[in-house]
């Protein structure tokens, strides 16, 4: 087995994305082939308001006649003299920002003994992320539905990250799907896109057509149904290698 770099690195893209259905346990020895990163930034920032405070002293001087009216009781004329320091305090108002980074991993595999291939990804979200780019070699892997786990050397010990599964190609279909590419004249990239395109809800398809003509450099983030409820996206669509294949059909 190879090992899995500690640290993460920059750059990245998901060429297509689909799902693996069932539950059952499959363990395997996988190969790996062309792997992409991507950086993603997350800027934040927050504001105090701003406020005063402040602190006043005072001395005073009395001058004036006594009467007294008897039964312990005085009556007192004259003139009270006081000077009063007052000293603000303010504090303005602070802004404070920053980024959070955080970076997809995303490789396909190859079961060594089947020849079945997975795109699987998996996203970086701190320095000790477990989730790394993976290097050319063999891993051992262990797939349960959608996800598949890898496990490789970090330094001396074995180190197992979870990669979601982005898309499979069964091998039975790789020399149909080859020959597809190579007659409609798609490049690879552009092939994996539109055939996960192909395989979207009609919401999302629908939402890939009116925002990528306009957003040509851009990635769709799918599903919808769960981005516009406000919940982070699984996946990203990118938009030009699905505006190119799109062209050549």
């Amino acid at each position: 087995m190879r090992k899995i770099p500690a640290a993460v690195l920059v750059i990245a893209s998901c060429f297509s994305c689909a799902s693996v259905s069932g539950d059952d346990k499959k363990e395997m020895i996988v190969e790996t082939g062309r792997t992409a990163q991507q950086v993603n930034n997350h800027p934040w920032s927050y504001s105090t308001a701003g406020n005063a405070n402040t602190n006043c002293t005072g001395t005073g001087t009395v001058n004036g006649t006594a009467t007294d009216l008897g039964y312990g009781t005085s009556s007192v004329q004259g003139t009270v003299n006081t000077d009063t320091n007052c000293n603000t305090t303010y504090n303005p108002p602070k802004t404070y920002s920053g980024n959070r980074v955080t970076v997809d991993n995303a490789a396909w595999v190859t079961d060594t003994a089947t020849g079945d291939q997975y795109l699987i990804q998996c996203t970086a979200g701190w320095a000790g992320s477990k989730c790394s780019q993976l290097l050319g070699g063999k891993y051992k892997a262990e797939l349960r539905g959608n996800n598949m786990w890898i496990t490789g050397m970090r330094g001396m010990k074995a180190s197992t990250a979870k990669y979601h599964v982005l898309r499979y190609v069964p091998v039975r279909n790789s020399a149909s799907t080859a020959n597809v590419s190579s007659s409609s004249g798609l490049t690879e990239d552009e092939r994996f896109t539109w055939n996960w395109y192909n395989n979207l809800s009609d919401i999302d398809k629908k939402y890939v057509n009116e925002f990528c003509p306009s957003n040509p450099s851009d990635k769709a983030l799918l599903p919808r149904v769960k981005v516009e409820a406000g919940e982070p996206a699984e996946r990203a669509l990118y938009c030009q290698p699905w505006l190119s294949a799109k062209a050549k059909q």
